[in-house]
Parts: C-alpha cells; sequence; structure tokens
C-alpha cells in the first residue's frame, strides 16, 4: 500500500459517482473525499501509480460536470479498518482544471467547516440518528434479485446505497457490507425508506439509490454501530479547522 503525502489541504469527505478514463479505457468509481487538490476514489480496477488519468464528476451545485487531468499520487489496496481509513481505491492529483471550477471546489470544501456537513453526510436526518460518511462496497437482495452498489452514508437507523437498480419503497431485502476492521459481512434485513432515482428532483448531493432502515438490529448491533457514529464525530470534532 502507497501512503498518502501530505498535502496541507483540507479535505472533505464527499461521495459521488465518478468516471475516471485510464489507457483508454472509461470506469466507474466513487469519490470518497475532495480537495483543491485531488480526490480519492473508490475504484476497480485501479490504475497504475503516476499514471495520467482523466476524471468527470458532478458538484450538488446543479451545474456542468467537472472534469479533470490527473495523476495517481497513492494507491490504497487494504480493507478500511475503522470509519476514519478509505475503502479500496486511490488518490488522485489534479493536474488541469479550469479556473471556473477550482472556484466550485473552493467554496464546496469552505462550506464544510461552517455548519453546511449536511452536504457530506454528517447530518441529523429525519430518524434523529447522526449519519456519517462511509463508503464500502455492498450487496442489496430484494424482490429475489440482487443489486450491487456502495454504502455511501450510515447511522444506527440504516444506510444510505448507490445502486443501478433501485427496489420501491417499503420493498423489504437483505443488505450485506463490511464494518470497519471487521472479517465477517454486516448482513442485515432492511426495508427501504426512501428512493433517490436518477431525473429532476433526485437529491443531488446523493448519488441515485436508496436509504434502507435497518429492521429489529440486536442491541450488539446498536451498540456497534453507535459506537463507529461516536469514533467518526469525535475524529471530526478534535481535527483542527
Amino acid at each position: 500500500m502507497e501512503r498518502p503525502a501530505r498535502s496541507g489541504f483540507a479535505r472533505v469527505p464527499f461521495v459521488r459517482p465518478c468516471a475516471v478514463v485510464s489507457d483508454g479505457a472509461e470506469h466507474a468509481g466513487l469519490v470518497c473525499n475532495l480537495s483543491l487538490l485531488g480526490a480519492y476514489v473508490h475504484l476497480d480496477p485501479m490504475p497504475a501509480l503516476r499514471d495520467p488519468v482523466r476524471m468527470r464528476f458532478e458538484l450538488p451545485d446543479g451545474e456542468a460536470p467537472v472534469e479533470v487531468v490527473a495523476t495517481v499520487s497513492w494507491i490504497h489496496d487494504a480493507s478500511a479498518g475503522n470509519t476514519s481509513t478509505l475503502p479500496i481505491g486511490c488518490g488522485l492529483r489534479f493536474v488541469e482544471i479550469a479556473p471556473a471550477d477550482l472556484r466550485r471546489l473552493a467554496g464546496l470544501v469552505a462550506a464544510f467547516p461552517s455548519g453546511s456537513g449536511a452536504r457530506f453526510g454528517l447530518s441529523q436526518p429525519h430518524t434523529g440518528k447522526v449519519r456519517i460518511p462511509f463508503v464500502a462496497p455492498c450487496a442489496l437482495v430484494a424482490s429475489e434479485s440482487v443489486a450491487r452498489g456502495s454504502v455511501c452514508n450510515l447511522s444506527t437507523a440504516g444506510i444510505y446505497v448507490a445502486v443501478d437498480e433501485i427496489p420501491e419503497v417499503g420493498k423489504p431485502g437483505i443488505v450485506a457490507f463490511r464494518l470497519p476492521g471487521d472479517v465477517d459481512l454486516f448482513e442485515r434485513t432492511v426495508v427501504v425508506a426512501w428512493r433517490n432515482p436518477d431525473g429532476p428532483r433526485r437529491v443531488r448531493i446523493l448519488p441515485p439509490g436508496c436509504g434502507l432502515r435497518f429492521v429489529n438490529l440486536s442491541a450488539t448491533d446498536l451498540d456497534r454501530l453507535a459506537r463507529l457514529v461516536d469514533d467518526y464525530v469525535g475524529a471530526a470534532t478534535r481535527a483542527p479547522a
């Protein structure tokens, strides 16, 4: 595993689908965080260290996608150990970015410590449970079909998953993913609480997908999730501005 260089620029959690072009082939990825200098992307297959790539992604302002030229600055190929650890992927350092897009990124990054954390997942949703950014591959079984996707955030009440095949609200299912530091899958019963399909009314701070509410979690599960949330919030509170 290559270690990231410390750029000195603030990185903010930001989960958004992206397209990465490497060696002439386009691959779907998931942005996990952003700074003015680059981004961390959950991506498979991964390009090689120092490879040049092109990346395209949207910001929550509803304007045109951001398109950048970047190089692979570091590679992370180990499973996540805690909520502050990133999923398997790579760090990209921006080489070319339009000045207008750089200003858009600056506004987004500056908004994070000022109390606009809800845009990035650290918020109080309608359930009243603190929701934190958390990215991990997942599988959702509903209506006898399996949808592969990514967890984007979690709370003790549920998770948001980015999936292409979005089940209907109220549909029961089973979701499986790994919590930080765990070898075994966290495989639990869920129900679809809300849908966020692509379209003009989509909640743009999240990729297309759905919110899943956990059903009948044990006291052990609730304690495990609560500790993960507390660890993340504590780390965010201690982080320097």
